[in-house]
């Protein structure tokens, strides 16, 4: 059967959603001891929730679609304005800057460097025989994904039945309806493995992404298109380390800190990605026992007195990057900041999971450094632009005017850049970085937005290292990184997407967008699954 396809922005925002969420000061439905841990908003005697909860999230339903002020307006054809060798010079409508939009600008790419961004880049004697293009669009760096599980992102959205909300990651990965849903992540290997991984890169690509965290396992035919975070990301050696575990589970005993604290004092491990308050109520080791908060077991408080977050002499480790933070409080954002913590927002799963997602509004205030990440396919979003119109919907409809548009794509670049320990190389178009570069076909008044509002089918260009692996079919025959692409169709508007010849290694017969989603489908079918093959994730979602 086809399983019904509820993602978290086309829910709807009833009095019977609400109930069935129970999104705000109710009992948990499957643990009656857990409630919203004091941080939600009482229903008031009708039943109605009030959204003015500060940044907490525990009443919002989003909407069908995104909508700003402002808006944005598709941008005019692209012009290959010249043809010539040894890089590309981008014109935009807008170029997104270290130091903000620089309006009608330009990108100098040469090999896999750029080296000029300013209004003119015409003069720097580079540019002489490389090929120009006017996009008329606007051009960022590349999106990067700080927190994804790239293995599930075939898999579409879990819907609890009855619908529901959870107090911490450990009841619904007990649940056995979850289970069932994501058996074929814990069945796949092999060329099934690797098909995943690709079938996931090439949809948050498509989007704009060229960097995402969450890659693991180390397969090789990972090693190619999306950049690598975790393991193989072609930027010096891999200085991250990560894990699914909470830091109450037996995983971060005081056998084990002991060594994680040598790789933090010798600079092997420059930062160390960890799940981080899932959920409103926490509970330690995943029973119902010993409730606590997360930072204390990290902390060296609670289980364990050693710290990971600050090393003997106080001085912080500067190493830890917090993904979720649902229930943090201002002297928990504070710790952490102290301590060189950096975050990951994932505002669609927190919602669906949990009725509520992290503070963000007090975390920005308070100067986190934070970034930006959808979670998976199974709870959050399917890709960046997606997460962005999702956030700003929740921070219109809780008045959080801390996360705006420009917030968001900072997030997406330079905050992602900083949060995987990569701002040396990419994440912002400045001179002497990698030239990892998304284009997109729309223009506005603040640029941002223009962001913000693409789709896949806006999309006009995706670079890593100065080639371009998606685009307008257009643009194809100059930028693309070979010559065995696959003509794709975005909702409508001909691209052309790069799979083939794209990893270091071959992938058994699944190189093509087409073999790639064969493999998968075939899988899905044979597996005798709850999701089937026709119920694969696809590469873009037109209903968006």
């Amino acid at each position: 059967m086809t399983l019904p396809r509820v993602i978290p922005h086309a829910l709807v925002a009833s009095v019977s959603v609400l109930a069935a969420l129970c999104v705000s000061g109710c009992v948990n439905t499957r643990n009656p001891a857990v409630s919203d841990g004091g941080g939600g908003d009482a229903a008031d005697v009708d039943g109605n929730v009030p959204l003015d909860d500060g940044g907490m999230g525990d009443g919002f339903v989003p909407m069908e679609d995104a909508s700003t002020p402002d808006g944005s307006v598709a941008a005019p054809a692209a012009e290959i304005l010249r043809i010539g060798t040894g890089g590309f010079l981008l014109r935009g409508a807008s170029v997104i800057a270290p130091t903000g939009p620089i309006a009608n600008g330009e990108v100098l790419v040469v090999g896999n460097t750029i080296r000029c961004v300013a209004v003119d880049c015409t003069s720097d004697p580079m540019a002489a025989d490389v090929t120009i293009i006017d996009t008329h669009a606007t051009i960022t760096a590349g999106l990067i994904d700080a927190h994804n599980h790239l293995t599930y992102n075939f898999l579409p959205e879990w819907v609890p039945d009855p619908l529901r909300i959870f107090g911490n990651r450990y009841e619904w990965r007990g649940d056995a309806q979850y289970r069932a849903h994501v058996a074929p992540e814990g069945d796949s290997a092999g060329a099934t493995q690797c098909a995943a991984i690709r079938w996931g890169e090439l949809r948050s690509m498509i989007h704009g992404t060229t960097t995402m965290q969450g890659q693991s396992p180390t397969r090789s035919c990972g090693n190619g298109l999306v950049r690598n975070a975790d393991h193989a990301h072609g930027l010096g050696s891999d200085h991250m380390q990560t894990t699914i575990s909470g830091s109450c589970e037996s995983a971060l005993s005081d056998t084990a800190r002991p060594g994680l604290i040598d790789n933090f004092r010798d600079g092997s491990t420059t930062r160390y990605a960890i799940h981080m308050g899932e959920g409103p109520v926490l509970v330690g080791a995943g029973t119902t026992t010993d409730p606590t908060r997360e930072l204390d077991c990290y902390a060296g408080r609670f289980r364990s007195t050693i710290s990971l977050l600050n090393d003997l002499d106080g001085s912080p480790f500067n190493t830890a990057l917090f993904i979720h933070t649902v229930p943090f409080d201002d002297a928990d954002i504070n710790e952490s900041i102290m301590s060189g913590a950096h975050f990951v927002w994932s505002p669609s799963s927190n919602i669906l999971l949990y009725g509520r997602t992290a503070p963000i509004g007090r975390m920005i205030d308070l100067g986190a450094r934070i970034a930006l990440g959808p979670d998976w396919t199974v709870s959050g979003s399917d890709e960046l632009l997606s997460e962005m119109r999702f956030a700003l919907e929740w921070a219109a409809a809780e008045i959080v005017p801390q996360v705006t548009p420009a917030k968001l794509v900072e997030m997406a670049t330079t905050g992602g850049a900083d949060a995987v320990g990569l701002s040396a190389s990419i994440g912002e178009l400045a001179p002497g970085l990698r030239a990892d570069i998304a284009v997109f076909g729309r223009i506005a008044a603040d640029p941002y937005i223009a962001v913000t509002d693409s789709r896949a089918q806006d999309v006009r260009l995706v670079m890593m290292d100065g080639a371009a692996y998606y685009g307008d079919l257009a643009l194809e025959m100059v930028t693309s990184y070979n010559g065995l692409c696959d003509d794709f169709d975005a909702c409508g508007t001909p691209k052309f997407l790069c799979a083939s010849g794209t990893t270091a290694a071959a992938t058994s017969g699944a190189e093509t967008v087409d073999e790639i989603r064969t493999t998968l489908r075939t899988f899905l079918d044979a597996g005798g699954y709850l999701v089937t093959g026709a119920d694969l994730q696809e590469l873009v979602d037109c209903s968006l």
